[in-house]
């Protein structure tokens, strides 16, 4: 790795090595004195770019045990019972 030392214009922004030509770079602030440059890995269109987007897969027995609770969820309590009869009334 090769140290570069250069000076900023007036907006703050200073000229990079062409190896970052036409990247996106991820900007890690370190402290008030020191920041790192890196190149992003951007993913193409057809990957997923969050956790939340890759399905979840389930073993047989997790999948089981998954479909029964929707099918029998817990017993509602006396909170839950008192609300659904219109004896309180919810909040905000």
């Amino acid at each position: 790795m090769s140290t570069e030392t250069s000076s900023t214009d007036a907006e703050g922004r200073i000229r990079l090595p062409e190896a970052f030509a036409n990247s996106t770079v991820v900007i890690d602030l370190v402290n008030e004195n020191e920041l790192r440059i890196r190149k992003a890995h951007a993913p193409r269109d057809d990957e997923n770019c969050f956790t939340e987007e890759t399905p979840i897969v389930l073993s047989e027995r997790d999948r089981l045990r998954f479909l029964g609770a929707l099918d029998q969820g817990p017993t509602p309590n006396g909170a839950l019972r008192r609300l659904m009869a219109g004896e309180v009334k919810p909040n905000g």
